[in-house]
């Protein structure tokens, strides 16, 4: 961005606010004035089947704006929440649209992520649809590693996240206990290391190939594809040498 488009965006007005863990942060069918900017821990949005049975639809890590396409909506489609602790900003419309007139440059960068969120959804639709449990939580697992290496949250293979299995559960369209299951298996075949709260890939080659996941729908910048996370396979912790 030009100097100048990064005043711009260094004077939005902004509100910031904490959130608990599960705390609604927007609900479906409500109108927002206000754009809803990711700033620390994570969101996920969501809807309901047949009133009670939960499918989180994406999640939000640090810098996505988690619904953008309320500039030109009138009502949110879907609920947001907090998945564990987490800082929003939000940013008014009417600001938003103010600098998004006067540069085409920020335009063309907000269409972008319009664009790439997009992009995610029809991944998540395929996922949801054609492949099984286990492919499922690999290319969960994967999508998540890869946007937070693009923020530097996930390093050495490791990332934190304070979902659940229940949470995991409902990104991928099945049971609690299939879920259970699932990184039970993941853990046996030496992928992943997994506890509560942290998730570390010891082999990436083989979970990406398990997960039929490739990351061009994500369309990172190279500088980000280089970093030294990805493609590679790294020994147990218990390994004395490491």
């Amino acid at each position: 961005m030009s100097p100048q488009d990064r005043q711009r965006i260094a004077e939005l007005p902004l509100t910031v606010t904490n959130f608990a863990a599960n705390q609604e942060v927007a609900r479906q069918g409500s109108a927002p004035s206000s754009c809803t900017l990711v700033l620390g821990g994570f969101l996920y949005s969501h809807k309901l089947a047949r009133g009670s049975r939960r499918q989180i639809t994406s999640f939000l890590v640090p810098g996505n704006i988690a619904d953008l396409h309320t500039l030109y909506l009138s009502s949110l489609d879907h609920s947001l929440s907090a998945l564990g602790p987490a800082v929003v900003a939000f940013l008014p419309h009417t600001a938003l649209r103010d600098i998004l007139e006067r540069s085409p440059a920020l335009a063309g960068a907000f269409w972008r992520e319009a664009f790439i969120e997009a992009a995610i959804f029809r991944e998540w639709v395929t996922n949801l649809g054609r492949r099984d449990a286990i492919e499922r939580v690999a290319h969960v697992v994967c999508e998540l590693a890869v946007r937070l290496q693009a923020v530097d949250l996930a390093r050495n293979l490791c990332f934190s996240i304070p979902w659940t299995q229940t949470d995991l559960a409902n990104s991928c369209g099945i049971t609690s206990v299939h879920a259970n299951r699932v990184v039970q298996e993941l853990r046996r075949l030496g992928l992943v290391d997994w506890d509560s709260k942290q998730v570390r890939i010891r082999d990436w080659n083989a979970l990406a190939k398990l997960g039929d996941f490739s990351d061009d729908y994500l369309q990172l910048p190279a500088a980000v594809k280089d970093k030294p996370l990805l493609g590679q396979k790294v020994a147990s912790t218990s390994d004395p040498k490491h």
